[in-house]
């Protein structure tokens, strides 16, 4: 019974490995933070992400219900996206990961 949800539990860590080991998603989520953001308003935040990376990476971050994508109808259009829920707390995650690595980085 411990095997099987011990196989769960790293089969789920694996696949969220997954997604972020792809370039530029940690980046997107720390640079999404508490605040929601038109495209271009992220691409400089990111310095250096192409157009076309960084739309795939969005659209795989909605996917993965991490980011929700907002068009704006107004002239002229825009697209604004913004952590869900779900992508909070990831976002939480990734900065005890950071700690973690700073504690640890400054002792070697």
């Amino acid at each position: 019974m411990r095997r099987a949800a011990a196989q769960r539990t790293e089969c789920a860590a694996t696949a969220a490995l997954n997604v972020l080991g792809q370039k530029w998603v940690m980046r997107i989520i720390r640079a999404l933070g508490d605040r929601t953001q038109r495209f271009c308003e992220l691409q400089d935040a990111l310095g250096g992400a192409n157009s076309a990376t960084l739309s795939q990476r969005l659209k795989l971050l909605e996917d993965e219900a991490l980011v929700e994508r907002r068009e704006v109808s107004v002239v002229p259009p825009w697209v604004e996206y913004s952590l869900t829920d779900k992508g909070s707390e990831l976002r939480d995650a990734i900065a005890g990961i950071d700690g973690w690595a700073e504690r640890w980085s400054a002792r070697q």
